[in-house]
């Protein structure tokens, strides 16, 4: 089947005309995808003015990678967003900026790098297996939240790198993997940072703090010379050198950056695994070459660590779904001095908006945008296409740091479940993306499972 002729997987209408500034925000604050107009898919860079705030509409690879790579000093992130993070998260890098942000930034991305993370590969595969199996015993019509599956698995998963598998850490890294609350109009604005000190014992502040104790534990356990568990984040972000100063991260530094890789690392992997089933089932012909790939690499035998490098076309499959929906709807950056974009003359306090979802589906950047199409993601396809065309995990020094962990995670579990599922649409209860910090489906993704 065409491209062209395969279903369009669902989305926001897209606004004719500019929203007015009122409209724009209150977008924004409740499903920031609906804020994004035609002209935003048509044009490479779009100057926009909202009340007091100059803001530039980014997808211009090339201002792309001006932006996250080649001036990336002078583009931190938003700082009133910024603020939603730091309230809670400190130190960590999702809240700092500068030599702050880049000691902490040198330190913690050894400690989820591919080597790192390998040893864990194999007991996160049979979690999963062990998860995931629960589903032999759904009830009645079959019907499953996908999303919360995937959220059970995933939390597992994660708890097992970052702890060890303590059973105790997964509340908070369900917590954690909340936070902070989707932003509002005033959060925006000069007028959030007033308003917070007055929220009952600074609520964001609390939220995080409320794992204080934990996170301390484990931290304490760790710096213990006698501890005897293995060497999982906490213990590596203990550990781990600064390569440029030899410094190490202080015990309340440790809680920081491990509350922010939490709360960075989570949330976006279960919104991108989520999108893949509804996807897949609404194009057959995708889901059976998968289930081909997968039948013969793994011959009916759950996956091995070195088998998921031998899955390109499960790969792409998560290419293309957070190319439709990527996991960080909008990445936001500000201008701390002048600069020249794309010909384009940046002022000092401007707003730079680089949307994934704009960019993976403009018209200029790729064939059919909004179609679902693996395939534009093989090698041949690929060559020629900017890497700044495609930032489901930003780019340059500020690109997640667990990206490549998020894929491990993702090609393991994908290849658990379509091994011995299918998900099937359920009519009744219709799929509707919302972009806030992260792209989730409202009210979840109900789904009906059916053992293959």
């Amino acid at each position: 089947m065409e491209a062209s002729a395969a279903p369009i997987p669902v989305m926001p209408a897209r606004p004719a005309e500019p929203l007015p500034t009122r409209e724009f925000f209150k977008a924004v604050a409740s499903n920031s995808l609906t804020a994004c107009d035609e002209e935003l898919f048509n044009e490479l860079i779009v100057p926009r003015r909202y009340l007091w705030q100059r803001v530039f509409f980014v997808s211009d690879p090339e201002g792309i990678r001006r932006v996250f790579l080649d001036n990336v000093g002078n583009y931190p992130r938003y700082r009133h967003i910024r603020r939603l993070f730091q309230a809670g998260l400190g130190t960590g890098t999702l809240g700092t900026e500068g030599e702050l942000w880049a000691r902490h930034r040198r330190i913690s991305a050894p400690s989820l790098d591919p080597r790192a993370i390998a040893p864990d590969v194999p007991a996160m595969i049979a979690l999963a297996e062990d998860l995931v199996g629960q589903l032999d015993e759904v009830d009645g019509d079959g019907i499953v939240d996908v999303e919360a599956v995937i959220g059970i698995v995933l939390i597992a998963l994660w708890n097992q790198v970052v702890t060890a598998g303590d059973p105790e850490a997964e509340p908070m890294l369900r917590g954690l993997s909340k936070y902070p609350r989707k932003p509002r109009f005033v959060d925006f604005t000069p007028l959030g940072q007033l308003i917070d000190p007055f929220r009952p014992a600074n609520q964001r502040r609390q939220k995080v703090a409320a794992f204080d104790d934990l996170l301390f534990r484990l931290i304490d356990e760790r710096i213990s010379d006698d501890y005897p568990g293995p060497h999982d984040l906490v213990w590596r972000l203990i550990h781990l050198s600064d390569r440029k100063t030899g410094d190490h991260l202080s015990r309340e530094e440790v809680r920081d950056e491990a509350a922010s890789v939490i709360a960075g690392g989570v949330s976006p992997t279960i919104r991108a695994l989520t999108w893949i089933w509804y996807l897949l089932a609404l194009h057959p012909e995708a889901e059976a070459r998968l289930h081909a790939e997968l039948d013969t690499v793994l011959q009916g035998k759950p996956p091995t660590p070195v088998q998921l490098p031998l899955l390109p076309y499960t790969r792409r499959v998560i290419d293309e779904t957070m190319r439709l929906y990527p996991p960080i709807p909008g990445i936001i950056r500000e201008a701390a001095a002048e600069d020249t974009v794309c010909g384009y003359h940046i002022p000092p306090r401007s707003v730079m908006a680089i949307m994934p979802w704009v960019v993976h589906r403009h018209r200029k950047l790729w064939d059919d945008p909004d179609c679902f199409d693996p395939d534009r993601f093989t090698p041949e396809r690929s060559t020629g296409r900017s890497r700044f065309a495609y930032v489901p995990f930003a780019a340059g020094p500020r690109i997640c740091v667990g990206a490549s962990f998020a894929m491990t995670q993702m090609l393991a579990v994908m290849a658990v479940l379509a091994r011995r599922y299918r998900f099937r649409l359920v009519p009744e209860h219709p799929v509707r993306p919302v972009g806030r910090i992260s792209l989730h489906p409202f009210g979840g993704l109900k789904m009906r499972v059916e053992p293959r």
